[in-house]
């Protein structure tokens, strides 16, 4: 696993938790806080925002995400999810982070779901089989 600091972990469970007090989810209230750490060691996060119909619905990895995107990063090297159940991201939230992961599959998934223990996952381990840029031959980092 790529090296992260405790104190990075630590940073990014904080960030998480503060951004999942900013949820907005008043039909499913499955609050739910997110953190990047991206290549230059800025974090960004994002909170879960629900529109009544649900399909339209954006999770808190992908909020930090467009968060980071529209700061001017394209690389990510850590994503911590604190909220209910697993704290590990769901299949399109994968997808979302393998699109900035740079095709490394040893990105950082901090797992902090509220009622369970801190886990510490690779990206390859929850998304073994990866579609994404690099099989369009782009690097996000150079768009």
């Amino acid at each position: 696993m790529k090296t992260i600091e405790d104190s990075e972990i630590k940073a990014l469970i904080e960030g998480a938790t503060q951004a999942r007090e900013k949820a907005y989810a008043p039909y499913s209230v499955h609050t739910v806080g997110a953190a990047v750490l991206d290549a230059d060691g800025a974090i960004h996060t994002g909170c879960n925002i629900e529109f009544v119909t649900l399909q339209q619905t954006v999770h808190a990895e992908r909020t930090a995400i467009l968060k980071m995107v529209a700061s001017g990063a394209r690389q990510l090297r850590a994503v911590a999810v604190v909220g209910p159940y697993s704290g590990v991201p769901c299949a399109e939230c994968r997808q979302a982070i393998w699109e900035f992961a740079c095709a490394d599959p040893d990105v950082v998934i901090v797992s902090a779901p509220t009622d369970g223990e801190v886990e510490l996952l690779r990206m390859g381990e929850i998304y073994p089989r990866p579609y994404g840029p690099e099989t369009k031959n782009i690097d996000p980092r150079k768009v």
